[in-house]
């Protein structure tokens, strides 16, 4: 199907051309990607064995339907190539943006494998991370119910996407192709709907999660290193008020590391919020604290204790304490991200 050029000098928009390209360069492209996973498992056998179930390859299916949908951006870009390229040379430029697209494809699909899936395969326990033998499942407790890597490509992505959709749409516009511009428009629309449906849609999904004493919240900033446990929790009355003294540990989870990240390289923790909630909302910040900075760099395998005191009515029932990244304005946006609109927290019971 063809569609004449707005501008009415004869140039067309050839969508089954561009269908016969993308699709048939589709099969080279979900070629490289396996052969890319079959590399990882052959050369590092047997380290991928526990994975050989159902619900791994339940998560595969998942992120080989992600990374199909990522591929049809390449459609959006042949309706931008064919109208402002001459013929002779716009089927040698689309080649080009599928070779790029492709080794990026490559290059995040050997981040995701060596940074993301190889260290959450545990051989002793038979487990992926979320996943425990074949008779249940233990999820990990962290501040994202959504693939991290894949919520800061996706924000990432559609930051950049929204930007070329709108510098496409005032291009066309000032270039009177209206046809164009309204395509970019409803490109941008559709782009934000689908997004903004995610993020609401995992907001919804999401449950408070309180955690007992000793067991861990993992922070997932792209990689899930560290790991936050309360320890200890003495109170004792003064006055009106109880007052608690919360041990907090914080530990570089050596487990989630990629066997090529350099052993002794540190890790700076982010900004973190503390603060105690009882049963009706109220909030408490820490009066004080002792022992090792919230901030204090680790490296694999290190973790350090700090003490956080607390002053609270007596009244104050149903306490819990909330640890999380303090929001920045991203993380509002972050699809499964704890600090986005209407999601739920994890809590540690005290």
């Amino acid at each position: 199907m063809n569609e004449a050029h707005p501008s009415g000098n004869g140039k067309r928009v050839d969508l089954k051309d561009a269908a016969n390209f993308w699709e048939r360069q589709r099969l080279w492209y979900n070629a490289v990607l396996l052969l890319i996973v079959v590399l990882w498992v052959v050369f590092t056998w047997p380290h991928f064995r526990p994975a050989m179930n159902l619900i791994a390859l339940g998560k595969m299916t998942v992120l080989a339907v992600l990374a199909n949908l990522c591929y049809c951006a390449g459609y959006a870009m042949e309706g931008f190539i064919q109208p402002l390229v001459e013929q002779k040379y716009w089927r040698r430029l689309r080649f080009v943006v599928w070779t790029v697209g492709m080794l990026l494809a490559i290059l995040l699909a050997n981040y995701w494998i060596a940074d993301e899936i190889y260290p959450d395969v545990n051989p002793d326990t038979a487990a992926i991370v979320g996943v425990k033998g074949v008779t249940g499942s233990v999820t990990m407790a962290s501040n994202m119910n959504f693939p991290a890597p894949l919520a800061v490509v996706g924000f990432l992505g559609t930051c950049v996407g929204l930007v070329l959709a709108l510098a496409a749409l005032i291009i066309f516009w000032l270039a009177r192709k209206r046809r164009f511009a309204r395509y970019a428009a409803v490109a941008s629309g559709a782009g934000l709907a689908i997004y903004f449906g995610l993020l609401i849609g995992f907001s919804l999904g999401s449950h408070p999660n309180i955690l007992s004493r000793g067991q861990e919240k993992h922070f997932c900033e792209i990689d899930c290193h560290l790991a936050y446990s309360v320890v200890d929790v003495k109170t004792h009355a003064d006055g009106v008020s109880n007052d608690y003294v919360v041990t907090l540990r914080t530990r570089f989870d050596e487990t989630t590391t990629s066997p090529h990240r350099p052993k002794g390289a540190p890790l700076t923790p982010s900004p973190r919020e503390v603060r105690l909630i009882d049963s009706t909302g109220r909030e408490y910040l820490p009066v004080s604290s002792s022992g090792t900075s919230l901030m204090t760099p680790l490296r694999p395998a290190e973790s350090y204790m700090t003490q956080l005191e607390f002053s609270v009515p007596k009244d104050a029932t149903g306490l819990r304490l909330l640890l999380n990244t303090t929001p920045a304005w991203p993380d509002h946006l972050v699809i499964g991200d704890e600090n986005s609109w209407g999601h739920e927290k994890t809590y540690f019971a005290l």
